[in-house]
């Protein structure tokens, strides 16, 4: 009776399919049209999804007579890829022009989902692979969730040992007959990591994250990129990461791009380095910026991320204005202080020349021993009014030389 219900649900819907689709159990194939963009991706995207939602555990998007396909086609599948993800669908495509399968590289659609050049080879493919599990197989059995070896030979019956003990409990389970047996970790399932899950992992990270081919089309992004850039996220595929920063800058970026070949192993480059990056509204604002190299099967590719510094910039700023503006109140307190004890110097000399001059001048009416006295007194004040004068110069080079060294 289920199957029946079943088949009459999928009779209903494919009465409401814009495109043809063909049922073969569980497993459906989607016909997509000779063109696809954004007049239709839409519709496209949409008739992926009602047929994910119907239970398919494998969805054939067949574009054998797709021989054009733009950005908003890509996106369209890239909706379907992550919503199969979420529902353990798992999502074929089948392509033949050479064209298109240029569109899904540059896109990076062609390393999420399976691409084959026939419908037949897309059929015979099977089912998916299981996905990482967190956590091992319980005990006695395979990965691929078959018994083992041993535990099959049991077939049912009791094994050797155990038949050895003759129904009493083995010498070493006696022994502990009376204590408690420590708690063995709880089997809590398995967590997989599926492709939703890494994009989320993504998508939560605070700096945007693109993943560059080897000619620099960026092929993946996140989601906090496209946002930091004021992009949507398919307007970003396939074009350069020079595209993210001042035109001004992108001949000297591709020249270093280019100049740098990453082998097995090579660590980060130009690990956090400051540049400018340009939203597309045109403004400029600064970014910090690591390229690192990642080698894959399909090739070489380039790990691109990009932090907006914009606030930590401007922390920098203050910082700078408030230790300028202390330096400033520092000097001019160095300043008023020298000012003063230049003041003192300058009414130190003042008194002692008009001290000297009265002592010189009633020197003249005195007797020669008595003059010879007083020009002899009128001498040492003027020796001490000097010694005052080079100790006042003296400490004032000190005290300005003195913050230079530091």
């Amino acid at each position: 009776m289920a199957g029946l219900d079943r088949q009459g649900a999928l009779a209903m819907h494919q009465d409401q399919d814009i495109y043809p689709v063909q049922w073969t159990g569980r497993q459906a194939v989607v016909a997509l049209p000779e063109h696809i963009d954004l007049s239709n991706a839409g519709q496209i995207r949409e008739e992926l999804l009602s047929v994910i939602n119907r239970g398919a555990t494998a969805l054939i998007a067949d574009m054998t007579a797709t021989i054009s396909c733009d950005n908003a086609g890509a996106d369209a599948v890239l909706r379907a890829h992550r919503r199969a993800a979420v529902s353990g669908t798992e999502l074929r495509l089948v392509v033949t022009a050479k064209i298109v399968r240029r569109l899904l590289s540059l896109s990076g659609i062609d390393r999420l989902v399976s691409t084959y050049p026939s419908l037949e080879a897309a059929t015979a493919a099977g089912t998916p692979a299981p996905v990482l599990a967190l956590v091992g197989a319980p005990a006695g059995t395979r990965t691929n969730g078959q018994p083992s070896r041993r535990a099959a030979q049991t077939n049912g019956q009791p094994s050797r040992r155990a038949a050895r003990t003759n129904g009493q409990a083995p010498r070493r389970a006696a022994r502990t007959v009376g204590r408690p047996m420590p708690a063995g970790p709880a089997d809590t399932g398995g967590a997989p990591i599926t492709p939703a899950v890494v994009w989320k992992l993504l998508d939560a990270l605070h700096d945007g994250v693109a993943l560059a081919a080897a000619d620099g089309a960026i092929a993946l992004t996140n989601s906090r990129l496209a946002e930091m850039f004021g992009y949507q996220h398919a307007e970003l595929l396939g074009h350069p990461v020079e595209y993210l920063i001042p035109a001004h800058l992108q001949d000297a970026r591709h020249c270093r791009r280019a100049s740098h070949v990453p082998g097995p192993g090579t660590p980060a480059t130009d690990a956090g380095a400051r540049l400018a990056g340009r939203r597309k509204d045109g403004t400029i604002f600064p970014v910090e910026v690591s390229f690192s190299p990642v080698m894959a099967a399909t090739g070489r590719f380039t790990l691109t991320v990009i932090r907006d510094v914009s606030d930590a910039q401007r922390l920098e700023v203050l910082a700078d204005l408030a230790r300028a503006a202390a330096a400033a109140q520092q000097a001019q307190a160095a300043a008023a202080q020298q000012a003063q004890r230049g003041q003192e110097l300058l009414d130190t000399i003042v008194t002692g020349l008009f001290q000297v001059g009265l002592g010189l001048q009633a020197a003249s009416n005195l007797p020669a021993d008595a003059a010879r006295q007083r020009i002899a007194a009128a001498s040492r004040h003027l020796d001490e009014i000097i010694r005052q004068i080079r100790d006042t110069a003296l400490t004032a080079r000190d005290q300005g030389t003195a913050p230079r060294q530091r």
